[in-house]
Order: structure tokens, then sequence, then C-alpha cells
């Protein structure tokens, strides 16, 4: 039987242990990493990843360019991105790139957890792209009005 493995990149130590914690408990062999150096290394003998937390804001490559990496690497993966910018554009780059899920920190981490338990990983990326915030989850409905200056 196949593991669940999940990867949370988060720099912030108390973040990265609170989404290990959370992910941990929905049933999950978490691994975790402090920058995207790291979360590759971690990676090289995974040839299935159920799930990743991606945070935005990492110290050594973007949580967007990684996105795209591990989207690349492990198309089946449900990719969550995870920042503290709640910005229609950043949403619509971050699921462009790959994300199933755009998480806006620290609003989202129980509804994450929530919908992990009662959905799982495979459930939450079939819904499509969608948004947790302070509001709950909700669809994403990509920006379409043009810049016209």
């Amino acid at each position: 039987m196949a593991k669940n493995i999940a990867l949370v990149i988060e720099d912030t130590p108390a973040n990265r242990d609170f989404f290990e914690r959370l992910i941990t408990a929905a049933g999950f062999e978490v691994l975790g990493a402090d920058n995207g150096k790291q979360a590759l290394e971690k990676l090289q003998d995974v040839e299935a990843l159920t799930l990743a937390v991606i945070d935005m804001e990492i110290p050594d490559i973007s949580g967007l360019q990684l996105t795209t990496m591990l989207r690349q690497r492990y198309p089946e993966a449900c990719l969550i991105v995870a920042t503290m910018h709640d910005e229609p554009s950043l949403m619509n780059s971050a699921f462009q790139r790959g994300c199933d899920i755009f998480l806006v920190k620290p609003h989202g981490f129980m509804e994450l957890f929530k919908q992990l338990q009662a959905k799982g990983a495979d459930g939450l990326r079939k819904e499509g792209h969608q948004v947790i915030d302070i509001h709950g989850m909700r669809r994403h409905i990509a920006s379409t009005s043009a810049n016209s200056s």
C-alpha cells in the first residue's frame, strides 16, 4: 500500500511545525523543509507525492517556481500555495503554475485540515482551483478583466 507523503516547505518554523502537525493528524507522512533546495533534496527518492504545501516566499527560490517544478514532477499531487497576501493577481499566477489550492495564512490552517479530513488530497485536487481564507473554502474565479491604460 502506497504511503500518503506530504511535503511542507515553509521558512517560518512556527508555521512549518503547525502545518506538519495538522497534516500528520490528517493521516500523512510529512517531510518538512525550510527552503527550496532542502525540499528538492528530500524529494530525491520520493516517487509519488500526494500533497505539498508551498510557502510563497522562501529564501532561495520563489514559491511559484517551485510549484511549477513540483507540478511537472508530480502531476497527480495536490499542490497548495500558502501566503499572507490575498491578491487576485497572485492567485491567478499560482493557479497558472499548477497550484490546486491558494491558502491565505494564517486564516486557512484549520479549514485546510477539515477539508483534508473530509475529502483527502485527491478530493481537493479534483475540485479544481480553490481559495481557503478567512471566509472558508471557495472556488476561485479567475480575473478576466484586461488592464486597459
